[in-house]
Parts: structure tokens; sequence; C-alpha cells
């Protein structure tokens, strides 16, 4: 307790010096450089304590010490301007340049009223025993008058006492003014007014205290702070033009106008193009960042020829052949069968003939050339190699006439896979009358959907294989061999993306050929999720840990095998969840995740826009978690419909045991509901019935119920399965078709369901849009058609909102001159049929380079 009226004699002896050197102050500054100078230095606060900092510029730069922020988070940093006084305002700051070496960091405040600027100094007339003056706040909050008050600013004076140099270069100002921790980063005035020094540390209880000399600012702060916004680069079209946008700020002005350029380096020479500025002050520049690719060039074909003697296998110059008396490139062609009768092939399943070109076909093998009758093959099989783009990296220069340059962090260029493909709807005739089952060779253990849901791809673990089922043909049409029986897989447009634990790799596969095309080591971690939309041409989600507390999630390109963006640290972190269960919307844009095993199991959307991942969450438990194919509504196993933001559109009862299901289907404008048997379980010999609704987009009310009869007892509902509801209920409107699978996963079961049919069927009235707009380009004429069912006929249309220039005719044509610029912009029309129902449809413009 002794210590306490110490200290306070200690703080009444500093605010004694205190008045002492204000007292004598003004001899030699003025009151107005005295109150400028309060004005201009702020009370700076840190996660680690408290500092000094001072404006330099009216823009809100702001110096203070390096040491003085430390490790600090820079949400953390803020600066309070004439604390205790009527204007006292507390400022976020972020920090804008450190030099560790010289113990200096420059802070950015986006201030609402002026402060003065300092004026930097001249340290070179500086000498011994010359008078500097020091403003500060020592010990920080400790001299507030209480704990909720900030503390007032403290001005000391004292004398040189040592210029001390290194290699001929003022290094420190060392002088006897009453500093004390607190004061550090606070400004050093001479008798002008001017900023010569930085108060920086000094020796307890000594009166030897130091100073940055402003030169060693001066110095470093000659060069520009230079900040540069990339676009994405789209990876197919990286021969169009991208624009930069450069922002250039100095702290200490140059005294001629640089120019500023932006720089790309990728293959050969690296590209420099100028930045010029536009009519609102910006520096922009545009720069093609690829070359297109040169048709002229034929690539080498992996090919492998099947004889009846053995295989060959090598490479081949790509060139072009005769398919049915019209050209084509080797290269577009997966695989030549010759026909029975021994002089003919089918190109791909179609007829192809004779092939002429291939009599004497040269192979590179192992760096030998061998020269065969390719048209004596039983089978010929062409493999492109992978297209992987190389890395391209930016930066932006000033330069100075001098020929001085000043060159901003070169940073690799975001690649993009471009705007979203509205997934297109299967075309097609089922041949399917009533109900038909096709078994399967082995049960299977997991389904995901590819190829716009044209195949599903059904895991046979006990033989190790993936079938690939046709849903059109309905039938497998071949199966792609796996090395393990624990892998993870995913399937998009075109291809499949497997993931073998036990060897430590990712392969890609080609659905066309179900060859593998490329396999690559796992650099990710312990994989515990790989997911790609349907409809997705490459972009992949890949969750993967390294560790209890260390989770990655990854967008992953299936066309070059590459990263193209990694999730914050931050969302990664809060999906650490080796139970994590996670959906994609058709376009591979939008994700569904939940946890198996926890209450609430939560409802979590990530979407991948711009390059970027960003969640949302909602402490709830909805089950399983399904995007439709945009991934704005997301459907529920127990909960119901909801936005992407968790705003209900249809509820559920929340029950897992029963209640309904909602999924969506294969066509926006439908979604189905199960409903099934709360006594499902009870009497496992019992035949039991689920109900199967069939709904408009938006509507709670089903247009139709269809009965599903089942001997198997197994609750489809339960998320512990790993083929949860939407993975065995797949309804295709425009092909009137509804698959399911039943628990035993034995076998699929194929429906006929065709709904215009059965509306008409049960005198149902209804009015609804039954097409889907295709995707459009840049700088052109888009249109279509808008069609719909109306059981009355006689349907008019009106356009409600849309972008400029869009119009849509009575008879549904829609037309719009699209922008030089991609877009994605939302339509409303209103439609009106001969009974005078209306009814509302809202659908996406979307457009490409």
């Amino acid at each position: 307790m002794a210590s306490i009226p110490c200290f306070r004699a200690a703080l009444l002896s500093i605010v004694a010096l205190v008045f002492a050197a204000l007292s004598s102050l003004h001899a030699e500054l003025t009151q107005e450089q005295v109150t400028a100078a309060k004005s201009a230095t702020g009370l700076l606060i840190t996660s680690i304590g408290t500092g000094t900092a001072f404006c330099i510029s009216e823009s809100g730069l702001f110096i203070t010490c390096d040491h003085v922020i430390g490790n600090s988070k820079e949400d953390t940093l803020a600066i309070v301007i004439s604390p205790t006084g009527k204007d006292e305002k507390r400022y976020p700051a972020k920090i804008v340049r450190r030099l560790k070496d010289a113990d200096i960091a420059v802070l950015k405040v986006n201030l609402d009223r002026k402060v003065p600027a300092l004026k930097l100094g001249d340290v070179t007339g500086l000498f011994e025993t010359e008078q500097l003056y020091a403003f500060g706040y020592p010990f920080g909050k400790a001299l507030a008058v209480d704990e909720k008050s900030y503390p007032a600013i403290s001005v000391n004076f004292g004398r040189i006492t040592s210029l001390r140099m290194k290699n001929d270069v003022l290094d420190v100002i060392q002088l006897d003014a009453q500093v004390n921790p607190g004061n550090s980063g606070g400004p050093v005035l001479d008798p002008n007014g001017s900023v010569v020094g930085i108060v920086s540390s000094g020796v307890v209880a000594s009166g030897v205290n130091f100073a940055i000399p402003i030169s060693l600012f001066n110095k470093a702060m000659a060069t520009p702070i230079i900040g540069i916004a990339a676009p994405n680069a789209d990876l197919q079209h990286l021969a169009k033009p991208v624009e930069f946008t450069v922002s250039v700020d100095w702290i200490i002005p140059p005294t001629e106008e640089p120019k500023v350029f932006v720089e790309l380096r990728g293959e050969g020479q690296p590209q420099r193009v100028e930045a010029h500025k536009g009519k609102d002050g910006k520096l922009r520049a545009q720069i093609v960042p690829g070359k297109e690719p040169d048709k002229t060039k034929r690539a080498n074909l992996q090919i492998t020829l099947d004889f009846e003697s053995g295989k060959i296998s090598g490479s081949v110059a790509d060139r072009e052949i005769s398919i049915a008396g019209k050209p084509k490139a080797l290269g577009e062609i997966h695989t030549l069968q010759r026909t029975p009768d021994g002089g003919k092939f089918q190109a791909d399943g179609k007829p192809a003939g004779t092939l002429p070109e291939l009599e004497a076909l040269t192979l590179d093998i192992g760096g030998a050339s061998v020269t065969v009758d390719a048209r004596k093959a039983t089978k010929i099989e062409i493999q492109k190699p992978p297209t992987a783009v190389p890395p391209i990296f930016y930066k932006a220069v000033v330069a100075l006439t001098d020929g001085k340059e000043f060159p901003s962090e070169e940073k690799p260029l975001t690649m993009s896979l471009g705007a979203p493909i509205p997934p297109p709807l299967l075309s097609g005739k089922v041949d399917l009358s009533g109900v038909r089952e096709v078994s399967l060779p082995s049960p299977i253990s997991d389904v995901a959907v590819a190829q716009d849901g044209r195949s599903l791809l059904l895991q046979m673990k006990e033989v190790k294989k993936l079938a690939v089922f046709d849903v059109i043909d309905l039938k497998i049409r071949g199966y792609i061999a796996l090395d393990e029986d624990k892998v993870l897989f995913a399937g998009g447009a075109r291809h499949l993306l497997a993931v073998c634990p036990a060897e430590n790799l990712i392969q890609r596969f080609s659905l066309e050929t179900l060859q593998k095309e490329k396999t690559i080591n796992n650099s990710f971690g312990t994989i515990t999720s790989i997911t790609m939309g349907r409809s997705s041409p490459g972009l992949a989600m890949i969750v993967a840990s390294s560790g209890s507390q260390s989770t990655s999630i990854t967008a992953f390109d299936a066309e070059s095998m590459s990263v193209i963006s990694t999730a914050d640290t931050t969302i990664a972190r809060q999906l650490n969840d080796p139970n994590a269960v996670v959906r994609a919307s058709a376009d591979g844009r939008t994700f569904g995740l939940f946890r198996r095993g926890t209450s609430p199991s939560g409802f979590t959307i990530l979407t991948f826009r711009d390059n970027e991942f960003s969640r949302f969450y909602e402490h709830a438990t909805c089950g399983v978690l399904v995007p439709n194919a945009d991934g704005t509504q997301i459907f529920t196993s127990q909960s119901g419909i909801y936005t992407n933001k968790f705003i209900p559109i249809i509820k559920g009862t929340g029950n897992w045991a029963e209640g309904t299901t909602y999924l969506p289907s294969y066509h926006p404008m439908y979604f189905i509901g199960v409903t099934y048997n709360a006594s499902h379980n009870n009497n496992r010999q019992k035949k039991e019935t689920n109900s199967i609704g069939i709904y408009l987009t938006g509507s709670s009310q089903s247009l139709i119920q269809v009965s599903e009869e089942s001997k198997e007892t197994e609750r489809y509902r339960q998320t512990s399965n790993p083929i949860t509801p939407d993975k065995r209920y797949h309804f295709f409107p425009n092909l009137d078709l509804l698959l399911t699978i039943p628990p035993t996963n034995d076998r699929i079961v194929g429906r006929s369901l065709n709904v215009r049919q059965l509306l008409d069927e049960k005198g149902i009235d209804y009015l609804y849009v039954t097409s889907i707009a295709p995707q459009g380009k840049v700088s052109a004429h888009y249109q279509f058609k808008l069609d719909a069912a109306s059981k009355a006929g006689g349907v008019k249309f009106a356009l409600q909102s849309g972008p400029k220039g869009l119009t849509v005719s009575s008879d549904g044509k829609v037309a719009w001159d699209a922008p030089a610029q991609p877009v994605e912009e939302t339509v409303i029309v209103s439609l009106k049929d001969g009974s005078g129902q209306e009814a509302f449809h809202t659908f996406r413009v979307v457009t490409t380079r």
C-alpha cells in the first residue's frame, strides 16, 4: 500500500514539470503553433496498449512508431483526436506502411473534419543544446481524470544532448526532454514548429531519451503507396482485354508528374501498358492477359490402338480425318470402333466410314517413331492432353522522369471460370410407359449427378467401380475402375474427380470416354468432401483438414487441375467438422452444408462469386440442405424451403421421422415433396406407401400426388445414410421421368410421369412458363422464346422489369442488345391466359464473353 502515495507523488511531480515546461514554452513556440501541434497529435489505441501518432497530411495520414503497433490486429487500432476537448472523436485506423528497421509506421484515418498536418522539417541544421518540444500522451490513460475519459495531451521541452551518426548519416537524436512510455510515436518539433523527430525510446529515470530523425522517414517515404485492383481473368477467354485500376499516394510527392504502368508477366515477354486517368480521376489500364489458341497448330494426342495381337500406345500429332464424308479433327473424337464387317468404323458410336487417312499413322513411342496401319485396329482411343494455364503475374510500376521506378508487389492473376452457365434441360425421348426396375450388379453406397443430369454416378464399393447410369437410355453405359473402395468423388458437366485417400491422389476422368485423364498428388491434407455442380464446367469445392484445428476450403478447377481460390481462414475454421455434408447447386457456385450427429446441424450456405467465398449461417436444424439449380433457394429434408438467406418460402414440420422432404427437380419450374408414413418402422413385413407431390415453384399446394409403394423399411430421411433423399429421388419433367433408388440400393426404379397429361386428366387449371433462358454473349443480340403451359391457352406476355433495352413481345419473344461487359440481370414478366388467369415469371439473363 505504501507504493500508492509514491505513485501519486510521482504523478504530481510529472504534472508539475509539464506546467513548468508550458510556462516557458511560449517564448519559443507561438500559441498558434502549440495549438496546431496539439490538434494534429492523437492518442493511439492498440490491442497491446497506447501510444501517440501525429498527422502529416490532411488526407488522414498519421505517423507513429512501429513498436507501438506491435502485433496488434488492424481492426483494434484507433486514433483519438482532441481528447478531453469539445470536439473529441475516436477514428478507426488502418496500417498503410510499416518500416520495422526504422521503427516507423504510417496509418490512414478517414477523417470527417479538417485536422492540421504538421510540417516535416530539416535535420541538417540541428546542433547540441538546441531546444526541442515533444507532444504526446505519457502513461496512456493513467493521467485521465477518470476511467471513462481519455487523458489530455502533454507538452514537454528539452535540449539535444547528442546527435548520433551511423555511416555519416544522422541515426538517433538524443535529448533530455521529459518523455515516458506512451510518448512513443509523438512528434518532436524544432523552434520553428517543424517536425524533426519521432519519440521512440528512453532510459527510465535517467533523463536520456531518443527520437528517430525525420530524415529517415523522409528517405523511406519518398516512395509512393501503390494499390492495384485486378479483375478476374476468364480462363476460357484469356485473349480478351481486362481492366486494372491503380491508385498512387505520395507521402512526399515528387516534383514532376510520374507515369504509371501495369505490367503482366506470363509466358513470353512481359507486357507493359500505361494507365491513364478517366473522368472519375482513377487510373486505368486495359491489357490482354493471354493469347487466342492457335487453331492451325495441331496438338499432340495420346492414342491407344487395340489390335487382335495386342496394344500400342503413343503420341500422334492431331490431324483432320473424314468422318462420314465430313472433315473433323482427330482430337475431337474419343473412340473409334471397327464394325463387325471389318471395313468401317464408328466414331463415338456413330458411322464414320473407312478412315483412309489412318492407313499410315506415325506414332511417337518413347522417342522412337513407328508407322502403323491404324485401320487394322479393332479399337482406337484418343485422349487430349490436359490443358494447363501457366500462371500470370501482375504489378503496377510508377516511373519518374529521371528513370527511377517504383514497382508494387507482384501478385498472381486470379483465374475464374467466367459467368455461370444456366443449367440446360436434358432433351431426348425416354422409352418408358408405366414402371420399370433396372437391377444393379452390386449394391451402391453413394450417388452423384453429372453431365447436366444425364448421368447418375453410382459407387459400388464391393467391386471398386463407379457405374455410369444413363438417364435417357435407362441403363448403365459403362464403368470407371477405382483403385480403392473408399474413394470420394464428384461429377460436373464434363469431368469426374476422384480422391484416393490411401494413395493420396486426385484423379480426373472424362465422362465421355470414361477414361482417366490426369492424376495429381493431393496437397490439401485429409480431404473430407469434394463437390461439383452437375452443370459446372470445372469448378469443384474441396474441404480438407490437416489437424484438429485446421480446415481448408478450396475452389479447384478440374480443367487445369489447379487451385482457383482458397476461402478465408475464418470461414474454414467455422466449418471444421469431419461430419460436414456438402451439396452443390447445378451451376456449382452455391453450396449447402450441414453436420451429421450434431444438434443443431446448422444451416450453412457458401457462395462462390468473383473468386471469393462468402458464408451465411443460421443456428438451426433443417436436415440435408440442397440448393436449387442457381442457388437462390435451399431445399431441406426437414424444415421446408428457404432462400439462401434463411427466409422461409415453404415451412416444413421440422420432424425427421415424418412430414415432407422437399427436393428440387431437373426443371426450375417444378420441385417435388416426398411425404413419409410415420409408422414406417413398426412392421417390417408391412408394405408402406410414400406420397410424392409435384409442385410449381413458389407454390405450397401440390399440382398432383403420386403414390410410391415400398416393402423396404429403412427411413429415407435419415441423414446418417450417405444416400440421402436428394440422391434417391430424381424428377425430370421435360423427360416425363421420375427415378427413385429404394433403400436396398440394388436397383433403380423408373416411372413415367407426364405432369400436363395428369393435370388435364384431373381437370386442374394451370398456367406457368416452361422455357429456360439461354446464355447470351456480350455485344451480341440476345433472343429466345418464352413458352407457357396453360389449360385455357391464348397466353399473352408483358414485361414488368428488366435491364435497359430488353423487350418482351405479347407472344413471348425476348430480345435485347447485350452490353459489352458480362452481366447477370433479373427479368420479371407477367402472363395471362384466355380464361383471365394471371401469373408472374422471373428469370435471369446471363451473358459471357
